[in-house]
């Protein structure tokens, strides 16, 4: 069976970013993946405390929420991060959890779990698709570093439009994500 952990960013437990990682998620199961699931915006996450524990370490000296996604990820087969863009940049949850992935990479940088399959979900009110592309090509930059495929990275745009809906082809294409990064 294979392993998919899921990081979900957004705060709207029924949000946008939220909707389209469930779809993945979907995917995912119908080819028989165990789902881990990390909601970065539950109390007890805590962000890196600029330790260096994981120089020298495989780990985090942090004790909190998500000191088990260091396993997690290792058992993984896929990795999904769900990413809603506020004020140009990832969301304050996010930017913890990629804070937090230092560990993920040894004392001389190189990568110590490459090989994970991962995609990302991004969403932003702002309806101009390519304003916020720097903030999405450096956070999926930052994950290619760990030595992990990108196999796709969304974006869903716009969304504070009053009637505002997820194209269903987005919503197709998450499915089928899922179902990549399972098998």
């Amino acid at each position: 069976m294979s392993k998919v952990i899921v990081f979900l960013g957004s705060p709207r437990k029924e949000g946008n970013t939220t909707k389209l990682i469930n779809r993945i998620i979907a995917g995912a199961k119908s080819v028989g993946a165990e789902i881990v699931t990390y909601d970065l915006n539950e109390e007890g996450v805590k962000g890196c405390q600029s330790c260096f524990y994981c120089r020298a370490n495989d780990g985090c000296a942090v004790r909190d929420k998500l000191q088990s996604m260091y396993k997690e990820i290792k058992a993984a087969d896929g990795i999904v991060a769900g990413f809603p863009i506020y004020f140009a940049d990832i969301g304050a949850q996010s930017k913890i959890m990629i804070d937090r992935l230092f560990p993920m990479l040894a004392g001389d940088f190189s990568p110590r779990n490459p090989g994970k399959k991962v995609a990302t979900v991004y969403a932003q009110g702002q309806p101009d698709p390519t304003l916020h592309t720097s903030a999405i090509d450096k956070n999926n930059a930052v994950l290619k570093g760990f030595g992990w495929e990108l196999v796709e990275s969304m974006l869903c745009h716009g969304t504070l439009a009053p009637a505002y809906e997820i194209p269903q082809e987005l919503f197709d294409k998450a499915f089928e994500v899922g179902k990549q990064l399972a098998t």
